[in-house]
């Protein structure tokens, strides 16, 4: 409690992301540790402050790893750790074990007036460290923060890991796309007719597996430069944010990133999105005379139909569904009361990604029959909203869930759980980084 009221700077019995960074600037330690305290602690994603028993709950989470470190050290009889235990500890870590030093530690810890360092004292430092920090050696994070200056330079933006992400991107979208062709045919057949879902899985035998991967190519290739653009600008823009806008939540951050990354890499993929489209619901045979129909129908706008209905669907669909994501990933962790092994983060990715895309399911009916009009009609998606709401009612505008759900939940696994893995692979990176500063410690 008392290190809660620590925190709590202002005794409101709340702790702010700005109390955190406080906290973290005291004791050394990287700002971006108070960003991912605040993410694991917090009660929901909007919320700015987290109170006692929100604290409680992280604190008995990570008390048994914390706990298993602190018996790791050279402890004394009584359990705690005094200046020789301390030059004992950094003896046998291979650390410069010095009076210097252990007395900086000491001192690191708010020792008490005995000279002795206490397990309350070593649990509140190791509480504000990320989970991942946790198995690291105690003694080396210890003297880490007490004894080296960490100073957190600026995050570059590296082109080369840019084109790495998008070309990463773009090739395993391909590939989900590729794969799941089929169920995208089937779900545009449902939307773009009269025919409910069973009636349409019944005309399969009459369609064909030539027929369901009508369009793969304009998809597979829409999919490649769209989001391959989409995450390399999603990456671009995260660094950009984190740069000149540091005080900014990691929620505002992701949706910022994703706003930008996905109205520009949709803008991209539209024209293969009408081609694939029409050629999924039987308006043309092939990639050459659904480019030609096109253009003798509709000229150049005819190959943008139903950009308004495709961003409306795009950018609440990676905005919400990271959002979604974060939540469910956190409320899976206080259940299992553990960090989530690789394959449980991808399946709570595929269940975001799949739950975001049947909320966004009506727009992407709208989209659908924008696409595949009757080519000289001007139609818009007021008009196309109110024709559905007026023939078919409110159910009209989910026509497809099902098969969208299973189309996209796989894809929302790669989109959502796989930045989460990539961006503990680089706190991975940021913590070796600091490893390298003690190494050239120890050889000064």
């Amino acid at each position: 409690m008392r290190f809660f009221e620590e925190l709590d700077r202002d005794g409101d019995g709340q702790v702010t992301l700005e109390d955190l960074e406080v906290a973290m600037r005291n004791r050394k330690l990287p700002r971006r540790y108070a960003r991912e305290f605040m993410r694991r602690t917090r009660s929901h994603l909007f919320s700015k402050s987290f109170g006692w028993k929100q604290f409680l709950s992280l604190m008995e989470q990570k008390e048994p790893t914390i706990l298993r470190a602190y018996t790791t050290l050279c402890l004394s009889k009584s359990g705690t750790l005094q200046k020789s235990q301390i030059l004992t500890s950094l003896e046998s870590a291979g650390l410069p074990a010095n009076e210097d030093n252990a007395v900086a530690m000491m001192r690191f810890l708010n020792a008490d007036m005995e000279g002795s360092i206490s397990y309350g004292h070593f649990r509140n430092f190791m509480l504000l460290l990320p989970s991942d920090r946790l198995q690291d050696d105690p003694r080396s994070i210890w003297f880490e923060a007490a004894t080296v200056v960490a100073v957190e330079p600026p995050v570059e933006i590296s082109a080369g890991s840019v084109l790495r992400s998008a070309l990463a991107g773009g090739l395993a979208s391909a590939l989900s796309t590729s794969l799941l062709h089929p169920v995208d045919t089937i779900k545009t057949r449902v939307q773009a007719s009269t025919l409910s879902f069973p009636e349409i899985i019944a005309t399969l035998p009459q369609i064909g597996v030539k027929g369901l991967y009508r369009g793969s190519v304009p998809a597979i290739l829409g999919q490649f430069s769209s989001h391959g653009l989409r995450t390399g600008i999603f990456e671009a823009s995260k660094l950009v944010l984190i740069n000149f806008a540091p005080s900014l939540p990691e929620i505002q951050i992701q949706s910022l990133a994703s706003f930008c990354s996905t109205f520009l890499g949709t803008a991209v993929r539209i024209p293969c999105e009408v081609l694939k489209q029409r050629l999924q619901a039987g308006i043309f045979d092939n990639v050459g005379e659904a480019l030609v129909g096109t253009w003798q129908q509709d000229g150049v706008k005819g190959f943008f139909r139903g950009t308004g209905a495709t961003l409306c669907r795009e950018v609440p669909f990676y905005v919400a569904g990271m959002g979604l994501y974060a939540e469910s990933k956190k409320l899976a962790q206080k259940l299992l009361e553990r960090e989530l092994e690789p394959w449980e983060t991808i399946a709570v990715g595929a269940l975001s990604g799949g739950l975001a895309a049947v909320v966004t399911t009506p727009f992407d009916v709208m989209k659908t029959r924008m696409m595949t009009a009757t080519h000289g009609h001007t139609v818009s998606m007021s008009m196309v909203a109110f024709s559905i709401l007026r023939h078919e009612g409110p159910i009209g505008l989910f026509k497809g869930a099902v098969p969208r759900f299973f189309w996209i939940a796989p894809l929302g696994a790669m989109n959502f759980a796989g930045y989460e893995l990539a961006r503990k692979a680089m706190d991975k990176n940021d913590d070796m980084a600091a490893g390298d500063q003690i190494s050239q410690k120890k050889l000064a």
